[in-house]
């Protein structure tokens, strides 16, 4: 294998496949990247990652002069090209190493066989749908940050993705917070599609599809496939059941909070340097066409903020993670956001004051005790 390419073409190539490279693997081979130089008129230069349960392949144009392929550590190939100047990169294969070239500057790294590295999903995109990659940013950005971590409960990590002829849908929990955008879409579906995806997977397909276009889906038993273009994401479906997340939104919370989105949030930012870090806790307090914002952490320090808020009902006071109402405030497109509470000991719904026609984004989040 021999072929010159543009230097940040290469670079920005590794850099879009190293999150799925594994930091731990009983699997050497994994912590490489596969690349194959292919031929013909439109010859360029394929790059394969994958942990077993993600696998994604990227095309860049380059200068074939000779095809073939290796596999070469990921990190120390993007380490390399980072340092480089933004100059022509030549890649060539010589006998079990691989031979990095930049202007003056050449470098030799060992490398593994293709027959070595897991083969890359075989699957058709024959019957599949497609989704606008605007679409599809906004349903993975506005949900998977509420994703949880728990190992013990891998069907939550997932992101639950709904989807029906009129609409498309993700939802994500971790126990404590939930998060839902459903976005009003024709999907070209033969009958609902309800799975369980790993967030990785579908944020990496956000960042890799272009700003407009679409990106072509395919669903199997076990597997999601994600194309567009050249670039193709193939992942393993979390089996399982998906909690009823529906019986757990407070649609009947009746004590409503109207506030400026970019005042409160604002104001949570600054009261979270004196927040508790592990459990961010910051007391709210509503009462007439106000809400008392406050911190009080002991060795941090205290802080206080007062902002106007439509409300009149019976004062209520809530403790809750700030860190949870900030991230979901950062994706409310309404000037203003709607908090509808019942007791200081129940979940809250958040929403926009104002609902778009063509969207839907709501959040429940759960209060903490008085007591950390």
């Amino acid at each position: 294998m021999k072929i010159s390419v543009v230097k940040d073409n290469l670079l920005h190539a590794v850099s879009a496949l190293s999150p799925i490279v594994p930091t731990k693997s009983t699997m050497p081979v994994l912590f490489n990247i596969l690349l194959e130089a292919e031929p013909g008129e439109n010859g360029g230069l394929r790059l394969i990652a994958t942990d077993l349960d993600i696998s994604l392949s990227y095309r860049i144009k380059a200068t074939v002069q000779k095809i073939g392929s290796t596999t070469v550590s990921a990190r120390k190939l993007g380490e390399i090209l980072g340092a480089l100047p933004n100059a022509p990169v030549t890649l060539e294969q010589v006998d079990e190493k691989l031979k990095i070239v930049c202007e003056k500057s050449s470098f030799i790294l060992p490398t593994l066989p293709k027959s070595d590295y897991p083969l890359f999903p075989d699957k058709s995109f024959e019957g599949a749908f497609s989704i606008p990659n605007a679409t599809l940013r906004k349903l993975v950005s506005s949900s998977s940050y509420a994703a949880g971590k728990d190992e013990d409960r891998p069907i939550l990590k997932g992101i639950l993705w709904e989807i029906t002829h009129e609409e498309s849908s993700m939802v994500c929990t971790n126990g404590h917070r939930l998060a839902k955008m459903a976005c009003v879409e024709e999907m070209k579906v033969e009958a609902p599609v309800s799975v369980v995806v790993p967030p990785k997977a579908l944020e990496m397909a956000e960042k890799l599809c272009s700003p407009e276009g679409s990106v072509e889906v395919v669903i199997d038993g076990h597997h999601l496939g994600l194309r567009e273009g050249d670039t193709v994401i193939f992942s393993r479906l979390i089996e399982g059941t998906y909690p009823n997340y529906e019986q757990v939104i407070p649609f009947y919370n009746n004590r409503i909070a109207i506030i400026d989105t970019a005042k409160i949030s604002e104001a949570l930012r600054r009261m979270l340097i004196l927040a508790n870090t592990v459990t961010h806790r910051v007391r709210l307090y509503f009462s007439a066409n106000q809400v008392d914002i406050s911190v009080k952490t002991e060795d941090l320090g205290e802080g206080e903020e007062n902002i106007e808020a439509e409300y009149k009902d019976e004062p209520l006071e809530i403790y809750f993670n700030g860190s949870y109402l900030v991230d979901v405030l950062k994706f409310m497109d309404s000037e203003q956001v709607k908090i509808c509470m019942q007791t200081s000991e129940s979940g809250i719904l958040i929403v926009p004051a104002k609902e778009s026609e063509r969207q839907r984004y709501l959040n429940v989040i759960m209060p903490l005790k008085v007591a950390e």
